[in-house]
C-alpha cells in the first residue's frame, strides 16, 4: 500500500500507534437530540473516552481529583463538541504528514465487525435500545428484524465449528452499540485490506483497554494474540481468551471469552498489526465504537448470579414495577418505569461511575460498584444525580411526585452537562438506583420500610422531646438532636454474593441512595474544588447483608447498624418536668413501632387496580417474634385486598403494655438478649430493665447490674436515670383512623378507662398535625387540652372533629397527618403518650386505551378522574410514559372546576411490540400525586 493511499478518503489510514477509527472518519460528538430522547449517545461517548485522555499531543494525562474522567463526563454532554472534533482533525492531519513516505508490511485492516445485534441475542442484552441503529430501527416493524446476514446463530452459540454464511460488513456504516455479559463469549471477525493473513510474516492481536490510562498489570487492558491454529478456548475461564472460528478468504471470524470477573462498563477494542521481524513496527486500528460489558445473573461464576428465570425476570428485565407509598395502615404501590434498557440509561450509569471516583480496577467487583452509585444517586455540592428536597417549594424544578420513571431523570442529567436534577425523595432515590442496577446487570428491587427510624447519633433510638404544653421540640433541648421517624423510607436491594463476609451474608443486599439527614438538613456547601466527588463518605449507605440485619449482626461491612436502626430502633418519648434533676422524664418507650411492615412488590405479579401484587419482607428483616399478629399470619395478600380491614387493625382491641412485653428484644451476635455496656448506658440512660428479659443461667442479668451501677457512678448519666416503678393502672389507647378520603372530616379519639378501684386525676392532650412523610411537622391542624376526674371503673373517651375547612390549606406533599396523645395521671404519676399517623386518600386516574396497539400505528390514550374537593385545580398538566411506547412526556391542561369529571385523550406511536406498561400522574397546584397505569398489549 502506497503512502499516498493513507491519505485518500474514507481509507482506514492504518498509522504508527495512530488514533484513527474505523474508516478514517471523525466521530462527530455532537449529535442531535430531539424528543424521542438521546440519540447515539453512546458512539459520541466513545470518542471522547478515548480522546480526552490524551492532551493536545496525544499524550496521556494524569488523573484529576475529580476522577480521571472530569474532561470525559463533561465531554459526553458538553457544547464544546464541535470544537473537539475541530483540534482532532488538526492532529490526525499532522500525524498524516509525519507518516508519509513510510511505507509498511503489516497486514492492512479494512474493518471490524462485532455482530451487535447477533451477539445481544446470546447474551440476552437484546432489549437495549442501543444496540439497534439509534434513529433509524426504533419505532418500525422491521427493527427485530436481524440486518446482519450471521444467520448460523444458533451453531455459534454452541460453539460448533460448521461454516458461517458470509457476512454483510456493510452493516457498519448504520453502527449498532454492542452490549454484552461477562462470564460468557462473543463473536467478532475482521477483514484484511490486501491480502490474506499469514502466519509466517504477520502478528495480528485484538486488544482490549479500559478506563482512561489501560495498563495489563492493573486488568485494564488485555492483549489476545490471534493464531490459526487455536479453535478452543484454554481451560482457563477466569481469563480472557481468543479462539478461530473460521477464516474465509479476506474474513477471519474469531470468539472473544469474557471473564466473569471482567471490569463493567465502556471498553474499546483495537486490532495490532506487524510482523514476525524483529523491531518491526505496529500499525494500530482502532474500532470506532466501544462496547459495553455487564455484570450476568445468568453466569453461575458471576458474584450476582441468580438461579431462578423467574425472579431474574422480574428483577432484571422487567422494566416497570412499583415503589410502595403511603402509611403502614395503607400502603398503596406507586408505579414506576424503570426503563433500564432506554438509550440513556447507560451512558447515565457510566457517566454516574465516572463522577463517583470507584478506581476503575474495582469495577468489576459488585461490591463497590453498588457503594459507589448508592452514593452518587445523591447529589453532594454539585456532584451526583439527584438533589433531594423535602419541604418547600419545588418551582425552580420538577416535584418528586411528577416523576413518572427514571428515564426522564437520565435526559434532564445528560441534556445539562451531568449538573444534578431537581428534585428526589427516597423512593425516588430507590426507583432511580434500581434502574441503574438493572441497567448494569445486576438484579435489584426497591422495597420500603413502613415507620422508618432515621437514627443520627448512633444509639438505635429516636429520641424525642416535648414541652410542657405537649408540644414536639424540635431538635431537642440543645436544638441538635436530628432524630426522626419517617411515615415510610424507600431503599433499594441487590442481589449478589458476599466473599468478603461469611457465606450466610449472600443474596439480598441493602443499598440507601437517600442522603443522611444530618447532611440534607445541614449543607452547608464548602468548597467543591478542595473536596471533590464523595468527600463525605457518609454519603455510603451499604451494601448491607439484610440476614446479618435480621440477625442482628451489626458489625458487618456496610453501615449495617444504621440499616438495623431504620427497623428496630427503639423510640422514646421525653416531656418537660421541672421536678427531674435534667429537667425531662420519661414518658413512653416503644421498642416496635419502628419497621411496622416492610413491602416490595412480588416477583410475577402486577395489579394496575389495588396492590394484590404487594409482598410483605418483613421476615427478612426481623425475625418473626418481633413482628405483627398480622404479619406473622402469613396471609398479607388477603387482608390487603380486603381494603386492610384486617386483625393488623384491631391493635385498639389489645393492651399495648401486654403485647410488648411479649415479644423478645433485638438480638446481637453470640447473645440471646441485647447486652448494654456501661458506654451504652451512659448514652441511653433511659435503659429500662424490665424490656430485657433473664436468661435462664441469670449470667446476662448480673452484667446488666453491674452495667447499670457503673452507667451510675458517671456523674451526667445520674439525674436521667429513672428506674422506680409506676403503677399503671389507667388504660389510654389512641384509634386507629378509617379510610379518610381527600376533602372530607375525620375524628381523632382517645379512649381511657380507669381500672383501679380510686378516682384518678387526668391531664391529656390531643393533637393532629399536617407532616411531611418524614414526620417533619408543618401546620396544627387542631388540639383539645383537658383535665378531668375519672370514677373507679370509668370510662371516657376524648375526641376532637377536623373538618376541610380546618385542614384545605395546611396539607402538605403527600396528604400525611401525625397524631399525637398524651396523658398524665396526677395521683400515681403515670404517663403515656402515644403517635400515630394515616394519609388523605387521593382519586385514582382512569386510564384507558382504544383501538388496537400496533407497533408504528397511531394509537390513543385516555386519562380521567373526578376532582373530589370543593375548589378550583389550577396549573394542570399530565405526564405519563410507557417503555416502548412512548417516551416522558408533560402536557398542560385547562383548570379543572369542584367536582369536575375529567378525561384527556393523548395519541402516541408504540416503537416496540409485547407487552407493555403505560403510566401517567395528574398533578396541580391544590391536588397532585394522582397516578394511574394501564398494561398493553402492542402487536408487530
Amino acid at each position: 500500500m502506497s503512502s499516498s493511499s493513507l491519505n485518500q478518503p474514507g481509507s482506514p489510514g492504518m498509522l504508527r500507534r495512530s488514533n484513527m477509527t474505523q474508516q478514517g472518519s471523525p466521530v462527530m460528538l455532537h449529535r442531535s437530540m430531539s424528543n424521542s430522547g438521546l440519540n447515539n449517545l453512546a458512539h459520541s461517548s466513545s470518542f471522547v473516552r478515548r480522546n480526552n485522555d490524551r492532551d493536545g499531543m496525544g499524550n496521556n494525562v494524569g488523573v484529576s481529583p475529580g476522577g480521571s474522567n472530569a474532561a470525559y463526563r463533561a465531554s459526553l454532554v458538553s457544547h464544546y463538541a464541535e470544537d473537539l472534533d475541530r483540534r482532532r482533525r488538526a492532529e490526525r492531519a499532522v500525524e498524516e504528514i509525519r507518516t508519509d513516505g513510510m511505507p509498511s508490511d503489516n497486514l492492512k485492516i479494512e474493518s471490524v465487525e462485532l455482530f451487535s445485534r447477533d451477539n445481544a441475542r446470546e447474551h440476552r442484552t437484546d432489549r437495549y435500545e442501543m444496540v439497534f441503529d439509534n434513529g433509524r430501527d426504533i419505532g418500525s416493524p422491521s427493527s427485530m428484524v436481524m440486518s446482519r446476514s450471521m444467520t448460523n446463530m444458533a451453531s455459534m452459540s454452541s460453539m460448533s465449528l460448521s461454516p458461517m454464511s458470509s457476512m454483510d460488513y456493510r452493516s457498519s456504516s448504520s453502527p449498532s452499540t454492542t452490549v454484552l455479559r461477562r462470564g460468557q463469549p462473543f463473536f467478532m471477525a475482521i477483514r484484511m485490506k490486501d491480502r490474506n493473513f499469514d502466519p509466517r510474516r504477520d502478528i495480528l492481536r485484538a486488544a482490549f483497554t479500559f478506563g482512561p490510562n489501560p495498563q495489563v498489570t492493573k486488568g485494564t487492558k488485555v492483549v489476545l494474540p490471534f493464531r490459526l491454529t487455536q479453535r478452543e478456548f484454554s481451560r482457563a475461564p477466569q481469563k480472557w481468551d481468543m479462539r478461530l472460528h473460521q477464516q474465509e478468504g479476506f474474513n477471519i471470524t474469531f470468539q472473544v471469552h469474557i471473564p466473569a470477573n471482567a471490569l463493567v462498563g465502556l471498553w474499546r477494542v483495537n486490532i495490532e498489526t506487524t510482523t514476525t521481524t524483529p523491531g518491526a513496527r505496529v500499525d494500530e486500528f482502532r474500532f470506532k465504537d466501544d462496547i459495553y460489558i455487564l455484570f450476568n445473573p445468568f453466569c453461575r461464576d458471576d458474584p450476582v448470579y441468580l438461579d431462578n428465570e423467574e425472579l431474574r425476570r422480574e428483577y432484571l428485565m422487567n422494566e416497570t414495577g412499583k415503589v410502595f407509598v403511603g402509611t403502614h395502615h395503607r400502603p398503596k404501590g406507586r408505579r414506576w418505569v424503570y426503563g433500564q434498557f432506554s438509550d440513556v440509561a447507560l451512558p447515565a450509569a457510566q457517566l454516574l461511575l465516572e463522577q463517583s471516583g470507584l478506581n476503575p480496577t474495582e469495577r468489576g467487583n459488585p461490591v463497590q460498584v453498588v457503594r459507589a452509585i448508592a452514593s452518587i444517586i445523591n447529589a453532594n455540592e454539585g456532584f451526583g444525580l439527584l438533589e433531594g428536597k423535602w419541604e418547600g417549594s419545588f418551582e425552580d424544578g420538577v416535584c418528586p411526585w411528577v416523576w413518572t420513571g427514571s428515564n426522564k431523570i437520565f435526559e434532564h442529567y445528560l441534556r445539562n452537562g451531568s449538573k444534578p436534577v431537581k428534585y428526589g425523595q427516597c423512593w425516588v432515590f430507590a426507583a432511580v438506583a434500581t434502574s441503574i442496577f438493572r441497567a448494569l446487570g445486576i438484579p435489584s428491587r426497591p422495597v420500603t420500610n413502613f415507620v422508618s427510624a432515621r437514627d443520627t447519633n448512633h444509639t438505635l433510638s429516636v429520641d424525642k422531646y416535648f414541652d410542657i404544653f405537649g408540644d414536639e421540640m424540635k431538635g431537642g433541648p440543645d436544638g441538635d438532636n436530628q432524630d426522626a421517624v419517617w411515615n415510610f423510607h424507600a431503599w433499594t436491594e441487590v442481589w449478589m454474593s458476599r466473599p468478603d463476609l461469611q457465606a450466610s451474608c449472600n443474596g439480598w443486599q441493602a443499598i440507601d441512595p437517600t442522603p443522611p439527614p444530618q447532611f440534607w438538613q445541614k449543607n452547608t456547601g464548602g468548597d467543591q474544588k478542595s473536596r471533590g466527588p464523595l468527600a463525605v463518605e457518609a454519603f455510603r449507605r451499604g451494601p448491607s447483608s439484610v440476614e446479618s440485619v435480621r440477625r442482628g449482626e451489626i458489625g458487618f461491612a456496610f453501615d449495617t447498624p444504621y440499616l438495623f436502626a431504620e427497623v428496630n430502633a427503639e423510640v422514646n418519648h421525653f416531656q418537660e418536668d421541672e421536678t427531674s434533676h435534667w429537667g425531662f422524664r420519661k414518658i413512653h418507650v416503644n421498642n416496635y413501632q419502628v419497621g411496622r411492615m416492610i413491602l416490595t412488590k412480588r416477583p410475577g405479579a402486577d395489579d394496575d387496580v389495588s396492590d394484590a401484587d404487594a409482598e410483605d419482607i418483613t421476615s427478612l428483616y426481623k425475625n418473626p417474634d418481633g413482628m405483627s399478629r398480622y404479619q406473622k399470619q402469613g396471609d398479607f395478600n388477603y387482608h390487603f385486598n380486603q381494603g386492610m380491614s384486617s386483625p393488623y387493625l384491631e391493635r385498639r382491641d389489645m393492651n399495648m403494655r401486654e403485647r410488648d412485653n411479649n415479644r423478645d428484644m433485638m438480638h446481637y451476635p453470640g447473645t440471646s438478649v441485647r447486652r448494654l455496656s456501661s458506654v451504652d448506658i451512659a448514652r441511653k440512660p433511659w435503659y429500662d430493665e424490665s424490656r430485657h428479659p433473664i436468661t435462664d443461667s441469670g449470667s446476662s442479668a448480673a452484667e446488666r447490674v453491674s452495667a447499670m451501677n457503673a452507667a451510675r457512678s458517671v456523674e451526667r448519666t445520674q439525674p436521667m436515670f429513672d428506674n422506680r416503678l409506676v403503677n399503671e393502672d389507667v388504660y389510654f389507647d389512641l384509634i386507629e383512623q378509617e379510610k379518610i378520603a381527600w376533602g372530607q372530616p375525620f375524628n381523632l379519639q382517645v379512649l381511657i378507662q380507669n381500672r383501679s378501684q380510686e378516682m384518678r386525676t387526668i391531664t391529656t392532650i390531643l393533637s393532629a398535625n399536617s407532616v411531611y412523610y418524614t414526620g417533619v411537622t408543618a401546620r396544627r391542624l387542631g388540639r383539645s387540652d383537658r383535665q378531668f376526674v375519672l370514677q373507679p371503673g370509668g370510662r371516657e373517651t376524648l375526641q376532637v372533629r377536623i373538618s376541610w375547612d380546618e385542614y384545605r390549606d395546611k396539607i402538605v406533599d403527600y396528604g400525611h397527618i401525625k397524631i399525637f396523645a398524651m396523658a398524665s395521671v396526677q395521683e400515681t404519676k403515670q404517663s403515656w403518650s402515644e403517635e400515630d399517623d394515616f394519609q388523605l386518600e387521593k382519586p385514582k386516574l382512569d386510564v384507558q386505551i382504544r383501538g388496537n396497539p400496533q407497533v408504528g400505528q397511531d394509537c390513543f390514550a385516555t386519562f380521567s378522574f373526578m376532582n373530589p374537593v370543593s375548589v378550583t385545580l389550577t396549573e394542570c398538566e399530565f405526564t405519563f410514559e410507557g417503555p416502548g411506547l412512548v417516551r416522558p412526556q408533560t402536557v398542560k391542561y385547562r383548570d379543572v372546576k369542584p367536582g369536575e369529571m375529567i378525561s384527556f385523550a393523548q395519541k402516541f406511536i408504540p416503537r416496540f411490540s409485547g407487552e407493555r406498561k403505560l403510566v401517567a400522574t395528574f398533578n396541580s397546584r391544590e391536588l397532585g400525586d394522582i397516578i394511574g397505569s394501564r398494561p398493553i398489549h402492542v402487536r408487530d
